[in-house]
């Protein structure tokens, strides 16, 4: 790898780049063996839109955020959620936007995915343990059960993910300075805040579960 110090300090801001020049020499090919890595990149980010968009459109059809009806459309022409797919991209590019005027706010924003991501996890969970636990003769399999596993993965699976739950949030170095503050947990909670007042306001008068689009048997 080379010098450990001048990787992290590349002018690049990319340490990666530093140490295929340091085990090059050569800026060509230093940026032949980038170019895959930023393919892909981009690649997953067309991917990513594509879910996240049809996740908010499923989202809007079934009134679960303001504006539902709005966002819910489907163009008659594209056959795509036109109008949920320009709200994602919008929401991306502000928040590309942010890392210009304050890389501690882009920062902020960014630590929510994964302490959001991990708690969207231990959730249905967490339900799903208390169900196998209390009423085991009421839930309803489908065609894949982990049967006498099931409780013991979903025991590791809600001690793992308390775990990282709690320790996500920390800061990574002392003393903690504006700079360096781990912000998920602020984030996260005013992300919830919001989604609570929401539910009190609005939701609870049309959020009726989500859509059924398959009939039963």
């Amino acid at each position: 790898m080379g010098d450990f110090q001048k990787a992290l300090d590349s002018p690049t801001g990319y340490p990666i780049i530093e140490i295929f020049y340091a085990q090059t020499g050569s800026k060509a090919a230093s940026s032949a063996m980038m170019l895959p890595i930023l393919l892909s990149g981009c690649y997953s980010s067309f991917n990513v839109l594509a879910s996240v968009s049809r996740l908010t459109w499923a989202f809007a059809r079934d009134e679960g955020f303001p504006f539902s009806s709005f966002f819910a459309h489907v163009s008659p022409r594209y056959k795509i959620p036109l109008r949920s797919l320009f709200l994602v991209t919008i929401i991306t590019v502000l928040i590309a936007l942010i890392n210009i005027g304050s890389s501690a706010a882009f920062n902020a924003v960014l630590s929510l995915d994964t302490l959001a991501l991990y708690i969207s996890y231990l959730v249905p969970i967490l339900f799903m343990l208390i169900k196998r636990i209390r009423f085991p003769g009421e839930i309803r399999w489908g065609p894949f059960a982990l049967g006498k596993f099931g409780i013991p993965i979903n025991t590791f699976a809600m001690a793992y993910g308390t775990y990282i739950t709690i320790f996500l949030p920390w800061p990574e170095t002392q003393p903690v300075t504006a700079s360096g503050m781990n912000y998920g947990a602020p984030v996260f909670g005013v992300a919830l805040l919001f989604a609570v007042i929401d539910w009190f306001v609005r939701g609870h008068k049309k959020w009726n579960g989500p859509t059924v689009m398959v009939a039963p048997k």
